[in-house]
C-alpha cells in the first residue's frame, strides 16, 4: 500500500476542510499518474486511521471525489480511481514528495511582446521623485467614502449591483459632460462621453478602434510611452516630429501630410509628456485646419489640464473642433488619486459606439458603485473644492522645487519652470550619466527615474521627469538635498 500519510499533508491551520485537503491531495496524485485509472483505494475506515482524522472526513472526502468524477465505486469490489479518466506517466516517489516549484516557462509556444518590454513602478522605501503623480494624501477620501457609503445604503443601490450601461454611470457622464463643457468649452452631451478606467484605457481602446496595420501616425519626439506603445501594438507606423518649447512642431505636421496619407496625430498640448511644454494657440488652429484638409484624427491627450498655475489654461483642440476630428481623453486619476481608476472618451458619437463595442468584450463595464459616488462629489460641489486646494499646494511646490533645484543643484541642471502639470522636464549635464545617478541616488534612499522611458530609440537625452507634487515641503527639501549630495559625489569624487 502507497505511503499515504506522506503523500496526503494535512494543514491544521487553514480555512480549507480537512476532507477537501484529502480530496484535493487525492486529485494531485492521480494528476502525477501516481494513481492510475483502476487503482484500488483503501477503505475508508483503514485510511482513517492512517491519517488520524475521523471516517466521516474520509468518507465526505470520497464523496466529493466521486462527485467530480475522479474515482467510481463498484459494489462489492470497493473503490477505485475512474478507469475513464486517461492514463498518467508516474513518477518517482522521490520526485512526488518534493516541494513543487511555481511554473516559469509555458509548454507551448509563447511570442514574448517586446513592443511593451517596459518596467512597471513598484513600491520603493526611501523618497520617491517620481514621473508627477498626485498627493494622496491630500485626496478628499472622506467626501469620496461617505459618498460611496450612501449609493450603497440607498434603495436603489441594487441597479448598480447589476450589469450595467458599458459607457458608464449615466449619472457621472452628465456631470462629466457638463463639467467638460464649463472648464473646456467643449460642446458635448453624455452621449459624447465613454467612461474608461484611466486614459491609458481610452488611447488604447481609441488606438484599437481607429488605427490599422501599416497606418501612419504622428507623435512628438519624444512622446508618452504609453501612447508609442499602443500605435505599436495596432501596427502602425509611428513618425516622429520634433516638439519645441511652443510644442508640437505643426510645420513638420504638415509636411509629412503632403507627402504620405496620416491616420492620425497624436498631441498633449497642455503639459506635453514628458517635456511639460504648451502648444500655442496658434499652431491649435493649425492643426485643425490640416485635419480637415488632410481627414485625419487627432487624439488629444489631456494630461494634467486641471493644474495649470499661470493664467487660465489654453482651452483644448476640442473645444474648436465642429468636424469631429478631435478624439479628447482625460483622467480623475491625477485629481483624486492614482487607484480610482476614472478616465474618459469624449467624441462624436459614432466613435464613442464603437469604442464601447471593443471595451464590452475587455471589460464589460466599469465600477458604477465608485462611477456614482464621484458624480455625487461633482454635484455637491467637492471635486471643486479639492481641485481648488491641491493647486493651490501643488503652486507652491513648484515654485520651491524649482528654488530648491537652481540653489543646490546649479549648472547641473537645465529645466524651465512648467506653467502646470505636476513634474519638471529637467536635464543634466552630459558629463553626469543619469543612470549614475539614479543607482547612487537610491543607495541614499532616493528613487528617480533614468530617463531612458523617455529618450527617442536613436539617442539618449540624459533628462527626466522630476515629480514635485506627491512630495511635501519638507520631503521637497530632503529630496533636492539627497540629489545634490548624488550629484556632487558623481562631479567631484573624493581621491583616495
Amino acid at each position: 500500500m502507497l505511503p499515504f500519510p506522506t503523500l496526503i499533508a494535512i494543514q491544521r491551520n487553514t480555512n480549507v476542510p480537512v476532507n477537501l485537503q484529502i480530496a484535493n491531495a487525492f486529485i494531485i496524485q492521480i494528476k502525477k499518474g501516481l494513481l492510475p485509472p483502476g487503482t484500488r483505494l483503501p477503505g475508508t475506515r483503514v485510511l482513517a486511521q492512517e491519517l488520524k482524522v475521523h471516517r466521516k472526513t474520509i468518507v465526505a472526502a470520497f464523496e466529493e471525489l466521486l462527485a467530480q468524477g475522479w474515482i467510481e465505486t463498484i459494489p462489492s469490489r470497493g473503490t477505485f480511481v475512474s478507469r475513464k479518466l486517461p492514463e498518467g506517466k508516474p513518477k518517482e516517489l522521490a520526485q512526488i514528495n518534493r516541494v513543487p516549484e511555481p511554473l516559469r516557462q509555458t509548454g507551448y509556444a509563447l511570442t514574448r511582446n517586446s513592443t511593451l518590454a517596459v518596467p512597471v513602478l513598484g513600491k520603493s522605501t526611501g523618497l520617491r521623485i517620481d514621473d508627477g503623480f498626485p498627493d494622496v494624501r491630500l485626496a478628499p477620501v472622506a467626501a469620496l467614502s461617505r459618498a460611496y457609503r450612501n449609493v450603497l445604503q440607498r434603495g436603489s443601490a441594487r441597479s448598480l449591483l447589476t450589469y450595467s450601461d458599458i459607457a458608464g454611470n449615466a449619472w457621472l457622464r452628465a456631470e462629466l459632460s457638463a463639467y467638460l463643457n464649463e472648464s473646456r468649452g467643449l460642446q458635448t452631451s453624455p452621449d459624447n462621453i465613454l467612461i474608461t478606467r484611466g486614459s491609458q484605457m481610452g488611447i488604447y481602446l481609441t488606438t484599437q478602434v481607429l488605427i490599422s496595420a501599416g497606418d501612419n501616425v504622428i507623435v512628438g519626439d519624444t512622446n508618452y510611452w504609453v501612447a508609442n506603445a499602443g500605435f505599436r501594438q495596432a501596427g502602425a507606423n509611428l513618425l516622429r516630429v520634433p516638439v519645441h518649447e511652443h510644442g508640437i512642431c505643426v510645420e513638420a505636421i504638415e509636411a509629412l501630410c503632403r507627402k504620405m496619407p496620416i491616420r492620425a496625430v497624436f498631441v498633449t498640448p497642455h503639459h506635453h509628456h514628458p517635456t511639460t511644454v504648451t502648444l500655442r494657440a496658434d499652431r491649435r488652429i493649425r492643426l485643425l485646419q490640416l485635419a480637415e484638409a488632410y481627414r485625419f484624427a487627432i487624439i488629444e491627450d489631456d494630461y494634467d489640464y486641471d493644474f495649470h498655475y499661470q493664467s487660465s489654461p489654453i482651452l483644448p483642440l476640442a473645444s474648436a473642433d465642429t468636424q469631429g476630428m478631435v478624439v479628447y481623453i482625460g483622467s480623475l486619476c491625477k485629481v483624486i488619486a492614482p487607484s480610482i481608476r476614472i478616465g474618459y472618451v469624449a467624441a462624436p458619437v459614432s466613435l464613442i459606439e464603437e469604442l464601447c463595442k471593443l471595451r464590452r468584450i475587455i471589460d464589460r463595464q466599469g465600477d458604477p458603485i465608485l462611477e456614482q459616488a464621484v458624480a455625487e462629489l461633482f454635484r455637491e460641489g467637492e471635486m471643486k473644492r479639492h481641485m481648488k486646494k491641491a493647486l493651490k499646494a501643488y503652486h507652491q511646490r513648484r515654485d520651491y522645487f524649482c528654488q530648491l533645484l537652481k540653489a543646490k543643484l546649479g549648472d547641473a541642471v537645465d529645466f524651465r519652470i512648467p506653467d502646470g502639470g505636476m513634474a519638471i522636464w529637467t536635464k543634466f549635464s552630459n558629463d553626469i550619466p543619469l543612470d549614475m545617478i539614479a543607482r547612487n541616488g537610491a543607495k541614499k534612499g532616493l528613487y528617480l527615474s533614468n530617463g531612458r522611458i523617455y529618450d527617442p530609440e536613436d539617442r539618449s537625452l540624459n533628462a527626466t521627469r522630476m515629480g514635485f507634487a506627491s512630495l511635501d515641503l519638507d520631503e521637497i527639501e530632503e529630496a533636492t538635498g539627497l540629489l545634490s549630495q548624488t550629484v556632487q559625489t558623481l562631479r567631484f569624487p573624493i581621491s583616495g
